[in-house]
């Protein structure tokens, strides 16, 4: 078993540095052209399913790239963003203003929450329900998704304590893939591979 993520194009949120989480945008002129370049690159691979997150992002990416693939797009709420509640839609100076003690309790290295936030052990569950779907599989399976839930899994296959943050970076349209060994097990085999972005890389992820 392959399973391929993708995070999305630049997305009009990552452009303006607003924290997205569940709230909606489209991809950026930039964020199509990463889409098509990011087509192209797996326009040589052998896929058998393409996944996304139902956010508008998400299922631009993915369009493009099972357009090139002549594949059809499966939509799967598990793949969603974070969703970081009050603070989805927010600048970071709104942020600032908004919500100084959820900041200050970051700064300390507290793990706080915003107002209406997922949390991160809900968020664990439906990562995880995906990843036990595709292991059931022996599928190469492309899920474009978002730079914290590519993140999330990273920690979970790596088995890395997830209060030690920032540990991963994921640009758009960057490709991190994972393989089963031979006891069925899943590891990290590349991260955040950007080698077909040159000249047109971001990298800026607020949620």
């Amino acid at each position: 078993m392959r399973l391929i993520f993708i995070r999305h194009g630049q997305s009009e949120g990552n452009a303006a540095g607003i924290i997205q989480g569940h709230s909606d945008f489209a991809l950026t002129d930039l964020g199509r052209i990463q889409a098509n370049a990011t087509a192209e690159k797996l326009a040589r691979e052998k896929i058998d399913r393409i996944a996304t997150s139902p956010l508008l992002r998400a299922v631009q990416t993915a369009e493009t790239v099972a357009s090139a693939l002549a594949l059809p797009v499966e939509s799967d709420p598990a793949l969603r963003e974070y969703d970081m509640g009050e603070a989805s839609g927010l600048t970071g100076p709104e942020l600032r203003q908004r919500f100084p003690h959820v900041l200050e309790a970051y700064s300390r290295g507290e793990r706080a929450t915003f107002p209406g936030e997922e949390g991160r052990d809900k968020f664990a569950v439906r990562i995880g329900a995906f990843l036990e779907r595709v292991r059931e599989s022996d599928e190469t399976v492309v899920a474009v998704a978002h730079g914290g839930v590519i993140s999330a899994v990273c920690y979970e296959i790596l088995g890395i304590d997830t209060r030690r943050r920032g540990m991963f970076q994921v640009a758009n349209c960057s490709i991190t893939e994972f393989v089963t060994d031979r006891s069925g097990r899943l590891m990290l085999a590349r991260h955040n591979d950007t080698c077909h972005l040159e000249g047109i890389l971001t990298e800026a992820d607020r949620g």
